[in-house]
């Protein structure tokens, strides 16, 4: 009697092998992704908190500065980009008024996101126009535009910022002026009322001389004078000495 061979055929393990292959590279390609995944994210974090810490440090400073009118405020932050060991461009701000003897303290570092063959021509350009004064209406010294380069490619993320003694001042030389122009509607208003009020004397005076005084005979009655009812005077027929 033959005897009954027991396991698996070769079809069959060809065929299970193959199925654990194509599971492996799925759970690898998920796995994967998800890692490229979480640290985009955590790029992404890391870009978005500088940007709100330096956004923040750089605001405040310049709007609470007071400016010499139509001169640049002096603008204590600065942005240098240098390419490090890893052939990376890393960015730092500084605080350029910080400690003595000029010191300079980092405030914040990012990498600038450039591809390996700009990275050595394009680390540092635009560096020096992290903070720019923005000319309004002819003038400078109000408006200053901000730009970090946070975005893909080395792009920059740019937000304006006003000084507020600017806008204040602004805001009350408008209101100065309207209120000048009140006050001469109101001195005008007040000319040409008193310019009605004399030319209504005038129309009085002049009907008053039109009235006959005492001369021989009484006005018609209901002429307007001043004294006449209607009747002539008592003491007489029409001469007022009879």
């Amino acid at each position: 009697m033959a005897s009954e061979q027991k396991g698996f055929t070769l079809v069959e393990l060809m065929v299970a092998m193959v199925i654990g292959t194509v599971i492996i590279l799925g759970a690898g390609q998920l796995f994967l992704t998800t890692f490229q995944t979480f640290r985009k994210v955590d790029e992404v974090s890391r870009k978005q908190e500088s940007l709100i810490f330096i956004a923040q440090r750089v605001t405040s400073e310049i709007r609470k500065m007071d400016p010499d009118p139509g001169q640049p405020i002096k603008h204590r932050y600065s942005l240098e980009c240098e390419v490090d060991d890893k052939n990376q461009c890393g960015c730092t701000v500084y605080d350029t008024e910080y400690g003595d003897n000029g010191n300079k303290q980092p405030l914040a570092s990012f990498f600038k996101d450039l591809s390996p063959d700009d990275v050595a021509n394009g680390c540092t350009e635009g560096a020096d126009q992290f903070i720019q004064d923005v000319e309004v209406d002819g003038e400078t010294g109000h408006l200053y535009q901000v730009s970090l380069p946070l975005e893909r490619n080395g792009g920059n993320i740019e937000f304006h910022v006003a000084v507020r003694s600017s806008i204040f001042d602004t805001i009350s030389g408008n209101d100065n002026d309207n209120d000048n122009d009140n006050d001469n509607d109101n001195d005008n208003d007040n000319d040409n009322d008193n310019d009605n009020d004399n030319d209504n004397d005038n129309d009085n005076d002049n009907d008053n001389d039109d009235c006959p005084g005492n001369s021989g005979n009484a006005p018609p009655a209901g002429d307007g004078c001043p004294g006449n009812s209607g009747s002539s005077n008592a003491g007489g027929r029409g001469n007022a000495n009879n």
